[in-house]
């Protein structure tokens, strides 16, 4: 009975994945060529960083000032996605926001090396704007939920290299491993930004707005942008939406920033170690998003994303309360972490594409990065603070955000938000 359930399963996941034409599989065909070498480098970041002389503290502040620039390149990704193209901007500010800054981290050598390069970095609001549109904009809005569970799919795959990363800082020690990560990510990700130009094509409505956006200046855009921001703000289910992705976002900081100094620094794992927990989210997800994700499809948002949210409060619980070294509470966390990422990420993107339509989606994004950015900048260095103080903090702050994404997504339902146009195609 499971073996038949679960044949009939994957028959109705290869069917979706069959059904993907044009630029979203060219988008997910290409992902692994970034995937791949970023998973190799994100677990190593923050202890590469403080190897190399900074505090938890100059972590957390890069992390904020990268947000802020973020949110200035949120503001006028809109505006050059219009004007550019959707193909074009995301082939240049792709080389701008990760071949430039892959190339200064692997040469870094103090703060200001790192501070510069996430700076540059945070030029990939724009190519984020771009490449949004451009993976869904011809596609039906009933397939846009797939189409990002897929994506996510794409890379978790490549979150199975990380142990690889390992490996390396096992054998070469952590700062040569992870400046050979960075070079590799370099080659491969120039080469996938280039290739991926020459299979997709400009989307429909990207050549409308090219033609509309010719004569026009950002500064006449401004008004668009206002228009878009008195819209969002009008539809109090957007903003409930909008929130959880900025408490989403906020976690993605903290996690990124602050997971391995916690594994290394207070639970006393060693740095060739710490690559195994990134192997195993990877596993755990791509089981949910393959055989849970399209059951979970045809609910209501409400149960899967309570769910979601009591799994990431009992993870970062468990990292805090966490003895040393110790392997099984820490596999456990990242099983309920990935349990929670796994269906939080792709139903909250879903809500927000879909609450969108197509003609203002590049500067509605825009509006919506800018204000997301300028809610979770304070918090890279809020992090940073903390951790100062004990490496278990942040993730003690990261418990009470998900309570509160809990009351949200009770708020969410009693707006009565339709599965319809909040969740289409997961019905």
């Amino acid at each position: 009975m499971v073996e038949r359930r679960l044949r009939g399963q994957l028959r109705e996941t290869g069917n979706i994945l069959k059904g993907f034409k044009g630029n979203a599989r060219a988008c997910l065909m290409m992902e692994p060529l970034w995937g791949i070498p970023y998973n190799l480098f994100i677990t190593y970041t923050s202890v590469y960083m403080a190897a190399l002389g900074s505090t938890e503290k100059e972590i957390g502040l890069i992390a904020s000032v990268g947000l802020i620039f973020q949110m200035f390149f949120s503001l006028v990704g809109g505006h050059i996605t219009d004007k550019l193209g959707r193909k074009r901007t995301s082939l240049l500010f792709a080389i701008i926001s990760w071949s430039i800054p892959t190339l200064i981290w692997a040469m870094a050598q103090n703060f200001y090396y790192f501070l510069i390069a996430a700076i540059i970095n945070s030029a990939v609001r724009v190519v984020h704007t771009s490449w949004t549109c451009l993976f869904v904009e011809d596609t039906p809005p009933g397939e846009r939920v797939h189409v990002f569970t897929w994506m996510q799919i794409a890379g978790i795959l490549s979150g199975f290299v990380a142990p690889v990363a390992g490996f390396f800082v096992a054998r070469y020690q952590l700062v040569p491993a992870v400046r050979g990560l960075y070079f590799f990510a370099f080659f491969s990700m120039t080469f996938m930004f280039i290739f991926r130009n020459f299979l997709v094509h400009e989307t429909e409505q990207g050549l409308i707005r090219m033609k509309e956006s010719k004569n026009a200046s950002f500064f006449d855009s401004l008004k668009d942008y206002k228009e878009a921001a008195t819209r969002l703000l009008a539809t109090p289910s957007t903003i409930i939406a909008f929130l959880l992705s900025v408490f989403i976002n906020i976690y993605t900081v903290v996690r990124t920033n602050f997971f391995a100094i916690l594994l290394t620094n207070k639970l006393g794992f060693s740095q060739g170690s710490i690559a195994l927990f990134p192997m195993i989210q990877s596993g755990i997800m791509l089981l949910v998003l393959l055989f849970v994700m399209p059951i979970l499809g045809r609910m209501s948002f409400k149960k899967p994303l309570l769910g979601s949210f009591v799994s990431l409060i009992i993870s970062n619980l468990l990292l805090v309360v966490s003895p040393d070294r110790s392997y099984i509470v820490l596999i456990i966390s990242t099983v309920f972490m990935a349990l929670g990422t796994a269906i939080s990420f792709p139903l909250v993107e879903s809500i927000l594409a879909n609450a969108i339509g197509d003609r203002e989606r590049a500067k509605t994004m825009s509006i919506l990065h800018v204000m997301l950015f300028a809610i979770t900048a304070p918090f890279g260095y809020i992090g940073g603070l903390l951790a100062s103080v004990s490496e278990e903090l942040p993730f003690v702050m990261m418990g009470i955000i998900f309570l509160v994404c809990i009351f949200l997504t009770f708020v969410l339902d009693r707006l009565k938000v339709s599965d319809k146009p909040s969740m289409q195609g997961m019905d």
